[in-house]
Formats: C-alpha cells, structure tokens, sequence
C-alpha cells in the first residue's frame, strides 16, 4: 500500500469519527495522515474542523492556514477559516476569508450564509440579507438563511416581510425552534398577542422535545 493510501486510510477514519463527534480520536486520525503526508491539505482542514468543534478556534485557525500554503485554492479551507474567525469575533477578516471561498466557489450556499452572520455581527443589516438571499436562491430550503433574513428584515423594521420569512423556515421544518421564536417575538411588536402567545407555545413544546 503506498503512503498515499494510508494517508487516505486516516482521514476516511478519522472523518468517521468526526461524524460520530469523537473529535479528539478524529483529530489523531488527521495527525497520521499529516505524518504519512505533512502536504496533505485536506488533513489539516479538516483537523481544523475537528479542532473548532472542541472549541479551540486559534489552532483551527493554524491548521486552515497551513491547509492554505499548500493549496490557495482550496475554498473549504478558505470557509472553515471564516466561519472559525466568526467564532474568535474577528468579523471583517472572517468576511475576506469567506469572500476568498466564494470567488473559487460561488455556489456554496453556507459560505454566503456565514457572511451574512458576520456583517449581522457589524450590524450591516441590509448587506446581510443579500447574503441570505444569495443562499437561498442556491438552496430555497435553507431554513437558517430564511430564519435570519426575517430576523434581519425585523431589525429593519419590515415586520410583515419578516414574518413571511418565518413561515418559509416553519413550512421546510414545522419543529424549527427559532422560527417559531422569532415570529412570536415579531407579533408582540405588532400586538397581536394571541397570535405571538400561540407562537411562543410551539417554540415551548419543540423546546421540551429538544432537551
């Protein structure tokens, strides 16, 4: 079997382990791919991956950068870094790195999404909602990216077109928690109370559910 193979044997297991959450043996898997190969660009991304999952957001960032020397090109690794900045609250150079990933990549619905999180975070709420509306037209059943246009349209205060933004998250998951929330929250402002209360019991009983 050449080192290539066995490079490969690694991160296949170690991204099954990143599946069943067991990020620190996921993160041993992607370090003896690194051995076998210190070139292999995927290994340190999705080291990076496995790493932010566990909170450690600064050496995420180190390993998507060496995925980077490597290979520039590589617009996941351009993603995880922005969305892992996001975290770290470093917004403006978070939204170059996810600018970065869709100049290689424009069809990637959550790097636009994740660039609409960060200029929520700088309140650049009319930006933000390109962004989601970019991601939506890529994916109309991306629930978050309706979820968070309606929260921005609110914040703008365009309540009626916030609500329907609600609604298009509650029709693709009827036991999504924050679209249920958030519309309540909107028809408080409206007062139309019975409504917002009916809204906030679904949020209760999805919550309940969820715990």
């Amino acid at each position: 079997m050449s080192y290539e193979k066995n490079a490969h044997f690694f991160i296949i297991k170690g991204i099954s382990l990143f599946n069943l959450k067991k990020f620190k043996e996921a993160i041993k898997c992607f370090d003896e791919a690194i051995k076998i190969n210190p070139l292999h660009y995927r290994a340190w991304c999705d080291k990076g991956v496995a790493l932010s999952k566990l909170g450690q957001y600064n050496e995420a960032v180190d390993c998507f950068n060496e995925s980077l020397k490597i290979n520039p090109a590589y617009d996941m690794a351009w993603y995880n870094k922005g969305a892992t900045l996001i975290q770290l609250k470093k917004y403006n150079d978070a939204i170059d790195c996810l600018n970065e990933s869709l100049k290689i990549n424009p069809e990637y619905e959550k790097a636009w999404f994740k660039k609409g999180v960060a200029l929520d975070n700088l309140e650049k709420h009319g930006k933000a909602i390109k962004c989601f509306d970019e991601a939506i037209k890529i994916n109309p059943e991306f629930e978050d990216a309706w979820c968070n246009k309606g929260i921005d349209l609110d914040n703008l205060e365009k309540h009626g077109k916030a609500i329907k933004c609600f609604d298009e998250a509650i029709k693709i998951n009827p036991l999504y928690f924050r679209a249920w929330y958030y519309k309540g929250a909107v028809l408080v402002e409206l007062e139309r109370l019975d409504e917002s209360i009916e809204c906030y019991n679904k949020a209760l009983k999805i919550h309940k559910k969820l715990k």
